[in-house]
């Protein structure tokens, strides 16, 4: 299982995600915590991709239709952790990425 972080924007999205559905919610339950135990599988929950173009190893995974769950996949170098352990960095949950 990984350790996570989130970045100020998922913390935000977080107290949106209550008024959310229940199914809405029990799918990102589910993908959470799908993600915390393999974050780079492509065959998946939410149609995971790697995203392209991005500083860190970064992936999107579809919640709903207009909704992304998107994190990267970092050192732990970076946050005081050993070199070869790896965070994930939830970067939002809610929104799409071209959004932003």
């Amino acid at each position: 299982m990984y350790k996570f972080k989130e970045s100020k924007t998922a913390i935000k999205d977080w107290d949106n995600l209550k008024s959310m559905t229940k199914a809405v919610k029990a799918k990102f339950r589910f993908m959470f915590e799908e993600i915390l135990e393999n974050p780079r599988t492509l065959n998946a929950v939410g149609s995971p991709e790697q995203l392209k173009h991005q500083k860190y190893e970064t992936y999107s995974r579809e919640l709903d239709k207009k909704d992304r769950i998107v994190f990267e996949i970092r050192s732990g170098a970076e946050f005081d952790m050993p070199e070869e352990e790896e965070i994930v960095v939830f970067l939002q949950y809610l929104g799409h990425y071209t959004d932003k």
